[in-house]
């Protein structure tokens, strides 16, 4: 103990310089754990509350988009538009095939392939519509949180 009373004499540090230190520490230590944590803590609240739902509203929206154009995609695949190409041989020097013989046949399937077209449409405008309802839930879910509250 002698030594270290004469290492502060040599430095001209006194006992009271010890305990200011030893103050400002402990001061540090309160602050730290009663005002700088609480603060810490509250910032990331406020990011989760409001970064964070607009990320995931982000992952819905190009979750949604993803899901439209897949649709769109299956509906081309499908026959939902666009010319037909033509038969092999037509218009290059062969001769046509007797569309008498073939016209009750033609008949039939053109009547088939219309009411087939009308129920695509139909089940086009249904997912659309769906889609539509969807859209809107979304955005409602969106508002709802990134605001923190309910959406009228």
């Amino acid at each position: 103990m002698e030594l270290v009373s004469k290492i502060f004499e040599t430095l001209e540090i006194s006992q009271l310089a010890l305990l200011q230190l030893g103050l400002v520490i402990a001061l540090a230590f309160l602050l730290s754990t009663l005002l700088i944590r609480p603060i810490l803590r509250t910032f990331e609240e406020r990011e989760n509350l409001s970064i964070k739902p607009v990320e995931e509203s982000h992952r819905l929206l190009s979750e949604a988009d993803e899901k439209a154009r897949k649709y769109d995609e299956a509906l081309r695949k499908w026959g939902g538009g666009g010319a037909r190409p033509e038969a092999p041989g037509h218009g290059r020097g062969f001769p046509r095939p007797n569309a008498s013989r073939w016209m009750p046949s033609s008949r039939r399937r053109t009547g088939r392939s219309r009411s087939l077209k009308g129920r695509v449409a139909a089940e086009k405008d249904a997912a659309a519509a769906l889609l539509r309802a969807e859209v809107s839930k979304l955005s409602v879910e969106i508002a709802q949180k990134v605001l923190g509250r309910q959406v009228a």
